[in-house]
């Protein structure tokens, strides 16, 4: 923010001039509803009888936003052209009821006076062009877990899931999104976007309400059988019925790539299908989808949210896909 400072006399004549450079910054934690926010006034090319100015400062915030520290330093600071900067800061706290998204706008607000003289615009006002989003949800465990993020700005990087790290799960990821013709995730196919009531489209492919319900393989194919599904259940691309979807299990060989078969000799594949269900080992299927989980919280998805999701190294871990 710029502030030119023109200082009049009665005749409405210009006695003296100067510029006022305004800068914040502020860090949001996408895992807190408190951030505060560094505020500085630096003191610029004064002329004639304008050669110092008091500037004082505060903050405001909208929505269920609340200003908890409203001025960046107490009282009016006097600044002169000595590269001395006015600086401190402020603190906001937004806490949404739960499964709600709250937008809110932090406001400034600089008033200004020069010794000695009543200045025609002391006050200057304006608006931060970027909301901040914060939203709030219960965690698996039963706490609130609330945080904040740039509501204009989102450029969350992909979220990866390497068959390195989470073996067949990502094999049966990576194998949906590159042989399956709606490529979800993939940016040359469509985006997925975040659901909130995933628990409840889980049943639909994996579970009872599927018109095919899930069956395990015996531990001598699959170890501790379980039931991996891609789009992920917590999209809006998931929960569709598991029996059109494409059934498949990832095989890894003595040289630690996987070789991947339909599951069942009677359901075959035609890769028309709008979705996969992936006989993974449960640890597997639950650390792949515990990191999902932390990319929701770490970058406060909500509902209709899009991403994509990478598997760096399927072509390097997969061989023989069918």
């Amino acid at each position: 923010m710029t502030v030119n400072f023109t200082l009049r006399g009665e005749q409405q004549e210009v006695l003296g001039t100067a510029i006022l450079y305004v800068s914040s910054s502020a860090t949001l934690n996408p895992r807190s509803d408190t951030w505060k926010e560094n505020i500085s006034v630096e003191f610029s090319q004064p002329w004639g009888q304008v050669q110092s100015l008091n500037v004082a400062a505060d903050v405001s915030c909208t929505s269920s936003c609340v200003a908890i520290e409203k001025s960046p330093w107490v009282g009016a600071k006097k600044l002169v052209d000595n590269g001395v900067l006015a600086t401190g800061s402020v603190a906001y706290s937004n806490v949404p009821a739960i499964d709600k998204v709250d937008l809110s706008t932090t406001k400034y607000h600089l008033y200004i006076t020069h010794t000695g003289s009543t200045p025609t615009l002391p006050n200057v006002n304006w608006d931060n062009p970027h909301q901040v989003r914060c939203d709030s949800h219960l965690t698996d465990t039963g706490n609130i877990n609330t945080g904040c993020v740039d509501g204009a700005v989102r450029q969350d990087p992909d979220l990866e899931l390497p068959v390195s790290r989470y073996g067949a799960a990502a094999v049966t990821y990576g194998w949906a999104q590159w042989n399956l013709k709606d490529k979800w995730g993939l940016y040359s196919g469509s985006p997925l976007n975040r659901a909130t009531n995933g628990p409840e489209r889980r049943k639909f492919t994996c579970e009872e309400k599927s018109s095919d319900p899930f069956e395990k393989m015996p531990n001598s194919v699959v170890l501790d059988d379980s039931c991996d599904e891609f789009p992920f259940a917590s999209t809006q691309q998931g929960g569709t019925d598991g029996a059109l979807c494409a059934e498949i299990r990832a095989h890894l060989r003595e040289d630690g790539k996987y070789e991947v078969y339909k599951a069942w000799d009677d359901r075959p594949i035609t890769k028309q299908e709008p979705c996969v269900r992936g006989h993974v080992n449960l640890l597997e299927n639950a650390t792949a989808g515990s990191a999902y989980s932390r990319y929701i919280q770490d970058w406060r998805l909500i509902e209709g949210d899009p991403f994509y999701v990478t598997v760096p190294d399927y072509f390097d871990m997969t061989v023989d896909a069918i």
